[in-house]
């Protein structure tokens, strides 16, 4: 049996206890348009597998070592993204943003 896309799934949660992968929306949206298609489509086919989720709302929270820390606003505000703070994100020194 082939579990190659088990274990590379497996391993971003790496050896923690972690239950959840968060992203950023504003760093998803400086991607380019096809990885956003692909993200998006797969986001659709999780909807159509997914038939029963519960009916519950997630919060996230910013930790910093070990305590609660606010989340920076260039990575919280996805309708005025800060494209300076994303080129950094992306170790790009053009300082447009995205990937």
């Amino acid at each position: 049996m082939n579990n190659q896309g088990k274990e590379r799934l497996w391993g971003w949660f790496s050896l923690s206890y972690a239950s959840f992968l968060v992203l950023p929306r504003a760093g998803m949206h400086q991607m380019p348009d096809e990885w956003q298609k692909r993200m998006a489509e797969l986001l659709e086919e999780w909807d159509e597998a997914a038939k029963n989720q519960p009916d519950l709302e997630f919060i996230v929270q910013g930790r910093k070592n070990g305590r609660l820390a606010k989340v920076p606003e260039w990575v919280r505000n996805y309708r005025r993204p800060n494209y300076g703070a994303w080129a950094h994100f992306f170790g790009r020194a053009d300082g447009k943003g995205g990937y």
